[in-house]
């Protein structure tokens, strides 16, 4: 494969970085029907800490044999780093580029001094072969503190006086909100709440936070509610024996916090605490909020296993040592800023994510995958293997799991059991669906033989699953409220899925899997995946129902891809990853770096 690069504009406006890239890629696979595309990724490092983040591609093109790419995007420059913000470190650029199975670090950049600009107001750079060099002027980057004073407190005196006219406004808001619930005029749809007084207050305040132009509603004030408790709560010293576990992804002990507790619970020496409910700020309580400001303004070590906002809305103190243990293995689909500029994707500001001080993976390929998704640096990134996979070394575990599953459903006993198990549609929890008109039960159970069962099994977001048809309620169950998806693989003979996650753990097992990707493109264009979809998924893809039935009936399941695909996302097969993560969890109670 041959490719050229080239760095057509680099503007720097005050602590903005304008960039222009525009590139070209030659390899006799590409057609225009071709998939894959570029990834291109900036990495940054000081010294100190290292940042990489995706560069924003506007347009792709794929004709016989060439892939032509190019995209303009600003960033921040004062914002890159997060540990060592307030050091202002001179800095490199370097330029990563992958595309299908190819991927390579530090591209020797190809700029022409007509293409750059710099104001050397806040930065300065110079081109070094293989890397730009930027660097920070502290004193414009701060800027003068008197100045900063009086345009602040210029701001505040406008803030005030719209304020008080929002106020004097306020009747005439209300007045509105009645007429507009009169239904002769609708209110906008997002104001659907079934109680007539709480419209009427929403609108109010909605239009109230337009003219004030200060925020006015529920979630703003129990935000303010809970950095107050947590400043509040800072007056206590921190007890370095003390371990909260938070997860707003389940309201029981279970996943990766299960098996981490097992192996602290017999430690007397520490004090362990748990918040586990699925609760947003909105909705918690005045007493779930002290409890959580509380741990964590009290607790050596917080544990996630969820992106959890309310942590990214305070500064958690220096001592306290925050771990995230990712729920999900490997690094498929895209998330947090590898989506910059995609819906929900997390914008280059925001500090979502950058708190974490040590990030737990299943293998070093994930490491920068992670670094990137999280806008930290890499050396936060540790493979220390994914807890919940222990089970799948314990032979007794797995046998208690079948049995428990056959006991259950003793109809299935002596099948082939098909798991379906899809991913759903949809950016957010609230909007997510699986089109299931796309998977007709009925169908395939009369076009497969009579000795395969099927098991559906939606995501827990989805609500409208799938219907089971009466004739074939003797070879299919829908289990998507209930039972635990790694257990049901135990008893799994074949998968068929998408773009689930669920992936990781069937190779772990070697289970032959099918992946019905009927809207892959569109798929790859709203969500992306870290790798080439094609090149690397552990089985065979089909495009349409016929197809699926197709693999199934002639057991055409590209079993190969299997193993390469382990070892890719897998370090450790050895059952012992919990014992790694407690060892880092412990650690970091004393302040022990990470050592692999």
């Amino acid at each position: 494969m041959k490719y050229q690069l080239e760095v057509k504009e680099l503007l720097i406006v005050k602590d903005k970085m304008i960039l222009t890239i525009m590139g070209t890629i030659e390899d006799e696979r590409i057609n225009s029907h071709y998939v894959s595309k570029p990834k291109l990724v900036l990495h940054f490092n000081n010294g100190k800490e290292d940042r990489r983040i995706p560069f924003v591609l506007s347009n792709v093109v794929h004709v016989d044999g060439k892939c032509y790419f190019s995209g303009r995007y600003t960033y921040r420059l004062d914002l890159l780093f997060w540990q060592t913000r307030d050091d202002y470190l001179p800095f490199e650029m370097f330029l990563n580029l992958g595309f299908s199975d190819f991927y390579e670090e530090k591209i020797p950049v190809d700029l022409s001094p007509a293409e750059a600009l710099c104001d050397q107001t806040c930065f300065s750079y110079s081109v070094k072969g293989n890397h730009i060099l930027f660097m920070p002027h502290k004193r414009a980057i701060k800027h003068n503190p008197f100045s900063r004073f009086f345009v602040n407190l210029a701001i505040d005196i406008i803030k005030v006086i719209y304020y008080l006219v929002a106020i004097c406004l306020t009747p005439l808001f209300f007045i509105e909100a009645l007429l507009k619930s009169t239904g002769i005029k609708k209110m906008p749809a997002r104001f659907n709440d079934e109680s007539f007084s709480m419209r009427l207050f929403a609108y109010t305040f909605w239009r109230f936070s337009n003219v004030s132009t200060v925020k006015v509603s529920l979630w703003t004030a129990k935000r303010f509610i809970f950095k107050a408790f947590y400043g509040l709560f800072k007056i206590f010293s921190i007890k370095k024996n003390k371990i909260t576990f938070i997860s707003l992804r389940r309201d029981d002990l279970s996943g990766n916090f299960a098996f981490v507790y097992d192996k602290l619970k017999d430690n007397k020496d520490l004090d362990i605490h748990f918040i586990l409910n699925d609760h947003t700020i909105t909705e918690m309580s005045l007493g779930e909020i002290i409890d959580f400001t509380k741990s964590c303004a009290t607790s050596k070590v917080i544990v996630l296993d969820e992106f959890t906002p309310q942590i990214h809305y305070i500064d958690l103190r220096k001592e306290t040592k925050l771990i995230q243990l990712w729920h999900a293995c490997g690094a498929f689909k895209t998330f947090g800023f590898t989506r910059l500029s995609k819906p929900k994707g997390s914008p280059q500001p925001t500090r979502n994510h950058r708190s974490y001080d040590y990030v737990t993976v299943s293998s070093t390929y994930c490491k920068k995958c992670h670094s990137e998704g999280f806008g930290i640096g890499t050396d936060h990134v540790v493979a220390t293997g994914i807890p919940r996979t222990d089970v799948f070394f314990d032979e007794d575990y797995k046998k208690k799991a079948r049995d428990k599953f056959y006991k259950e459903h003793p109809g299935f006993k002596g099948k082939k059991i098909i798991l379906f198990a899809p991913t759903f549609r949809g950016m957010v929890k609230e909007t997510a669906f699986y089109p299931t008109e796309m998977f007709d039960v009925g169908a395939v159970c009369r076009s497969i033989p009579d000795d395969y069962a099927i098991i559906i099994k939606h995501h827990p977001f989805v609500n409208d699953v799938q219907p089971v048809p009466k004739e074939f309620a003797d070879r299919v169950i829908d289990l998507s409220a209930d039972s635990e998806l790694n257990d049901l693989l135990f008893v799994t003979d074949v998968i068929i899925t998408d773009y689930s996650s669920l992936v990781f753990e069937a190779s772990l097992l070697d289970i032959p899997m099918v992946f019905y990707a009927f809207d892959l493109e569109k798929y790859i264009i709203q969500r992306d995946f870290y790798f080439d979809f094609i090149l690397y998924v552990p089985g065979k893809i089909v495009y349409s129902l016929d197809q699926l039935i197709d693999a199934i009936n002639e057991q055409d399941f590209c079993t190969e891809r299997i193993a390469p695909f382990a070892d890719m996302f897998f370090d450790y097969r050895d059952g012992k990853s919990t014992e790694r993560v407690t060892k880092l969890i412990t650690d970091s109670l004393s302040d022990i770096p990470y050592e692999k």
